[in-house]
């Protein structure tokens, strides 16, 4: 069920599902809550499931900004307002640093935290060349248009993407994501209070589990050397490789659910 939350005369969309302890899920950049909906029908089974579309993203309103910090605040608020009990976090790309923020922050504990190939240090390791050429060209396709079918026609059409799933879904949520979202994560302005080694300390005790793709088929979006930090800084880490690229949730659906469902029971 499709429902919105008021912040500042501006609305965030979030669906509900199931009955049970608490879990918000998060997305990617330049994605929506609709990534999730194969893994809905079995964690709801057990589970109050809420995935919610960051702000400018999905169906949820435009914002003046984008930092990375207002993501964090957005819901955290909605834990606040919505959920107001511990819960659990899982968290795609941005998803995944958003979630972690959040556990480091939020007055109600987050008991588990799942977290799929997180990019923590891409952009410092990489700079700005290296984030706008990972995020260029969804970028023109966002400034471009927002109708789904001229996107859709572009996306189709380029022979790179031959292989690539849900091209529909793609073009979905890049029709409706505000494309200053992309403009300032690749100026680097939306990082720029962001600290991932504070928050590895604030999350220290943390049920977490790390989920990771291959180095190379992901572009490296978090590397052996990061994941290392990661072990030295959270005591109570847990890692998984799987053989597949950066959206582990869709590439190996069925051992990502496993993982999930193992990890949160």
């Amino acid at each position: 069920m499709k429902n919105f939350l008021e912040i500042n005369t501006k609305k965030i969309s979030y669906y509900k599902y199931g009955d049970g302890d608490p879990v918000i899920l998060l997305h990617g950049i330049s994605s929506s809550s609709n990534t999730w909906k194969e893994l809905i029908d079995d964690l709801s089974k057990k589970r109050t499931v809420y995935t919610i579309d960051f702000r400018g993203h999905g169906n949820s309103d435009n914002f003046s900004s984008y930092m990375w910090s207002d993501f964090s605040k957005d819901i955290l608020f909605f834990i606040e307002k919505i959920i107001k009990k511990p819960l659990d976090l899982i968290g795609h790309s941005l998803g995944a640093c958003i979630a972690s923020e959040v556990a480091a922050l939020s007055r109600y504990d987050v008991k588990n935290l799942i977290l799929e190939d997180p990019p923590f240090f891409h952009a410092k390791r990489v700079g700005v060349e290296g984030v706008s050429k990972r995020f260029s060209y969804n970028l023109s396709l966002a400034k471009s248009s927002n109708s789904m079918e001229n996107i859709y026609k572009k996306l189709s059409g380029n022979t790179k993407l031959s292989k690539v799933r849900n091209l529909d879904t793609i073009a979905e949520n890049l029709s409706n994501l505000d494309y200053k979202v992309l403009e300032e994560t690749i100026d680097g302005s939306a990082l720029s209070n962001f600290n991932p080694l504070e928050i590895f300390e604030n999350i220290s005790n943390v049920k977490t589990l790390l989920i990771v793709g291959d180095e190379k088929k992901t572009g490296q979006v978090i590397i052996q050397e990061e994941i290392e930090i990661m072990k030295q800084k959270i005591n109570n880490l847990h890692i998984e490789k799987l053989d597949c690229g950066h959206n582990i949730h869709e590439e190996k659906l069925n051992d990502f659910k496993k993982l999930v469902l193992e990890f949160l029971n």
